[in-house]
């Protein structure tokens, strides 16, 4: 009974932002459990690399070019998909950024409307272009890739946090309008990862001493430390949860 819980296999699954840190580690996880995975981000060289791991490995990968910000091609991405697996299963909205730290006093208007328009508007976008196909077949899964900077303040990330903190609200109220055609929609809200960890920190040393002063668990968490709540969020298993989001985080969220 639990392995038709969890069973993935042959289901289609698109992971945004798949090309690099924790979004390969999803599309493996996902590919290991026999799912059909697409991986999508801007830079196609390297979604094709991942899904030549994917394939040496005896899964099945399509990589597809994915400018996040645009619904034309978001709803290419959706369609280029139903084209060569038929169908649309779950959609992972994992593509973000956080590309500078500054306080939010000197913070710019651009890069903080970047930031939104990236890590929310794109989670947006996507979930919308394939609301389409999982409304007209009755069911599908979206999980969206929060941060538990969304529930803790973070010296120096604030526009990241904020838009983190939104992506949680998007999920709730795509959840209460989508579950009547049987959506779920999930959040996951990761704490420090050790897959592409704080890249525009300068001073490592202090910034990761406060994170880990603060973490319970006292240390940065491993990208496949996600794949338990990802498996579930995107299985039978979790078929009567909706709106919720899960912080994997070491604790530093709620202790």
């Amino acid at each position: 009974m639990l392995a038709e819980l969890f069973n993935l296999e042959g289901k289609t699954v698109i992971v945004t932002g798949g090309s690099r840190g924790i979004g390969v580690t999803m599309a493996k996880a996902f590919a290991n459990e026999g799912a059909n995975v697409v991986v999508a981000s801007r830079n196609l060289d390297k979604c094709k690399e991942v899904v030549e791991q994917v394939e040496e490995q005896g899964g099945k990968a399509l990589p597809i070019e994915l400018d996040i910000r645009s619904e034309e091609s978001a709803r290419s991405m959706a369609n280029k998909t139903l084209e060569h697996f038929g169908s649309i299963d779950v959609l992972v909205n994992n593509a973000g950024i956080s590309p500078f730290m500054a306080p939010m006093e000197t913070t710019k208007p651009s890069g903080f409307e970047k930031i939104i328009d990236v890590n929310l508007t794109g989670a947006f976008l996507c979930s919308q272009a394939v609301s389409e196909h999982m409304i007209s077949k009755g069911n599908g899964k979206i999980i969206n890739i929060s941060s538990s900077s969304a529930a803790v303040p973070v010296k120096g990330i604030g526009a990241y946090a904020v838009s983190k903190t939104a992506l949680i609200q998007l999920t709730k109220t795509l959840a209460y309008e989508w579950g009547k055609h049987n959506i779920t929609v999930n959040a996951i809200a990761p704490g420090f990862m050790d897959a592409g960890v704080a890249e525009n920190v300068q001073d490592q040393d202090q910034f990761f001493e406060e994170i880990l002063y603060r973490t319970p668990l006292g240390r940065t968490g491993k990208a496949t430390e996600l794949v338990g709540a990802l498996l579930l969020l995107a299985s039978d298993a979790s078929s009567y949860i909706t709106g919720q989001t899960i912080f994997i985080d070491g604790g530093a969220a709620n202790c």
